[in-house]
């Protein structure tokens, strides 16, 4: 069975490249995802996107135990589902900063600097809200602000000025520090993720397969060259070949397992798994890494929050969403926030905290949660730490190990306490004396005390990438056009070739790489 490019993941970035290369007839694209179709009920609610966390559609990896964490393993969901990891997100859309860009050209990347990658995250945004040079409004990704935000929201905002954080009613425009309100990648209320987006709108070209239920054991390589892949799919093997390209877009965890079982990867560690190498990379599945919260900062309230409805169970709450796409589920109420600058040394914000009074993990939990706390979440932006993914086995079945390595580097340590304090700053500011009982917790705690907090409660973000990182030094594994070094007909397409982590939530930017990478490819 042929084709002429051959993708694997129905991600973020692999919906994005169906939907651009398939736009010229005369090419065949081929999807291959190793998951299902989302519940389409379930997954276009905004706040039923933890509900489907540890479903079948989600990998539900787990971390190697973390030593800096005292031997933690921690829960590591990826989308395993046609729309990848949108399915399962926040819907946050934020983009990071120009400098997070710049860096990324300045490291050897040409063509990836702000202004190169700019014009990408106009054509994909279809914004309901804001138009101007930063945003886009004709394209397929829905945006927007929240239209059902939780009025606690304002006195967060109140609450950050009061202490000298300034306003930002744009954070993926001009600035990005300050205090403000979240875009979100909604359309007429509902999620809006990359199947939503890029695939359905789709589903009649002749010239597009989507393979669902599929699973992607290896890269048919021969003459130095990806000539197609071997897929698991209907309780048989399949050859699935490229006429042009094989595209990986399997995500920062995918897509080094991948390429390793395939040969292609760090020689030694191949050889201990019995694997013939293809070619010796040593930076596939290295140099990962991921945003890490800083534990819960929280503050007790006089009076419990409004539950949002008559009904406290999650099927009552969906049926009043279904209804009338309000309620309590129409939001995941992760709707203000605030970029920070807590090392004086950093020329950009270097914290990203999340303002949550919500309602979702109330509903989630069938009436569970404590709606007696408002939540002020965190974590740094640039994390130093770096860790790996490395093959467990030379069986595909077998899930790769995933180990971030949090807190190796003692900088991200110190800043996320650093965090800790400044959001607790911001929970104890006068504009929330009139509903706060008592003072936010964790306060006054010593550095001993906050250090052992940290480590015991921290955890991950869910924003996994540069596995597989783009640049020309001996550890990148893709160059600047997103081609594997030293193998032809075969790039790397997702989170994973990013080159150092940007300051925001990484689905927007990874809807981005999606955007350039299909100009590339068609070049």
């Amino acid at each position: 069975m042929g084709y002429d490019y051959v993708i694997v993941g129905a991600g973020s970035a692999g919906c994005v490249l169906a939907h651009r290369l398939s736009a010229d007839p005369a090419c065949r694209v081929v999807v291959i995802e190793a998951g299902d179709e989302p519940d389409t009920t379930l997954a276009a609610v905004p706040g039923g996107a933890m509900y489907l966390w540890g479903s079948k559609l989600d990998w539900s990896y787990s971390t190697t135990p973390q030593k800096q964490m005292f031997g933690r393993r921690i829960a590591y969901a990826r989308g395993r589902a046609v729309g990848g990891s949108s399915v399962l997100n926040l819907l946050m859309y934020v983009r990071g900063n120009r400098a997070d860009y710049d860096r990324w050209q300045a490291m050897g990347n040409p063509g990836w600097g702000y202004e190169d990658v700019l014009p990408y995250f106009r054509r994909s945004e279809g914004n309901a809200d804001l138009s101007d040079m930063y945003h886009g409004n004709d394209g397929p990704l829905g945006v927007a602000l929240n239209p059902y935000r939780h009025p606690l929201c304002d006195d967060f905002l109140s609450a950050a000025q009061s202490i000298g954080i300034p306003f930002n009613p744009d954070f993926n425009g001009a600035e990005q520090a300050g205090c403000g309100f979240f875009q979100a990648t909604l359309k007429s209320g509902r999620r809006c993720g990359s199947k939503e987006a890029f695939i359905d709108p789709i589903r009649g070209r002749h010239n597009l397969t989507l393979m669902r239920n599929a699973l992607v054991h290896r890269i048919i390589m021969s003459g130095g060259r990806a000539r197609g892949v071997e897929v698991f799919c209907g309780g048989q093997v399949q050859r699935i070949e490229a006429g042009a390209e094989v595209i990986l877009a399997a995500g920062a965890i995918g897509s080094p397992h991948l390429l390793m079982l395939s040969g292609i990867g760090p020689a030694d560690h191949l050889a201990a798994h019995g694997i013939p190498v293809v070619a010796d990379l040593p930076g596939v599945g290295q140099d990962l890494q991921d945003h890490v919260g800083g534990g819960p900062v929280s503050a007790v309230l006089r009076e419990p929050l409004d539950p949002g409805s008559s009904r406290t169970d999650f099927d009552g709450a969906l049926a009043e969403f279904d209804q009338t796409g309000g309620g309590p589920l129409a939001s995941l109420h992760l709707d203000a926030g605030a970029f920070l600058r807590l090392d004086p040394s950093d020329s950009d914000p270097d914290f990203e905290a999340v303002f949550t009074p919500g309602h979702a993990e109330f509903y989630r939990s069938e009436g569970r949660s404590d709606l007696t706390r408002i939540y002020l979440g965190g974590w740094i932006s640039r994390p130093q730490s770096r860790g790996s993914v490395t093959l467990a086995s030379a069986n595909p079945l077998d899930r790769p190990l995933i180990d971030p390595n949090y807190f190796d580097d003692p900088r991200d340590l110190r800043l996320t306490m650093e965090g800790v304090r400044r959001r607790a700053e911001i929970l104890n500011a006068g504009p929330f004396d009139a509903i706060r009982l008592g003072e936010a917790d964790p306060m006054n705690l010593d550095d001993a005390a906050l250090e052992l907090r940290v480590r015991r409660t921290a955890s991950t973000i869910w924003h996994p990438t540069s596995t597989c990182r783009m640049g020309p030094d001996s550890r990148a594994v893709v160059d600047a056009n997103l081609r594997v070094h030293g193998i032809g007909t075969l790039r790397v397409c997702d989170a994973s070739v990013i080159p150092a982590m940007i300051s925001a939530n990484i689905n927007a930017t990874v809807v981005m790489i999606g955007e350039k990478a299909s100009d590339l490819i068609r070049q």
